[in-house]
């Protein structure tokens, strides 16, 4: 189906669905690092990844209707795309925060 919103926002130059998605996992993100933080170092990096997909779908649909209050029907119609767009941002977010975590931590023990 043709999306004429979807459209005229590319024709403009702008990504509305990565725009809004950046938005809601912007929003989102300190939500589902606290549901995450304390299972995902013991997770494999597939594992972690399903983990947080898991996760992150109650923040994400939640901040998706908060937008979509704000923003209008021009954007409930991009629903689905913005948080299936918005669980891979967070995904990728997160999976850095930990790693840069790790990272540092092993820093220190060579340190030491």
């Amino acid at each position: 189906m043709f999306d004429i919103s979807l459209f005229i926002a590319q024709w403009l130059g702008g990504d509305l669905v990565g725009d809004m998605a950046e938005r809601v996992a912007n929003r989102g993100r300190m939500a589902v690092w606290q549901r995450v933080m304390q299972q995902l170092p013991a997770l494999g990096p597939t594992e972690a990844r399903g983990y947080l997909r898991a996760r992150a779908a109650a923040v994400v649909q939640l901040e998706t209707t908060k937008l979509i209050e704000q923003e209008g029907a021009s954007v409930a119609r991009l629903r689905s795309a913005i948080e299936d767009a918005a669980v891979e941002q967070l995904i990728r977010m997160i999976t850095a925060q930990l790693e840069q975590r790790r990272m540092q931590i092993g820093m220190g023990r060579a340190a030491a």
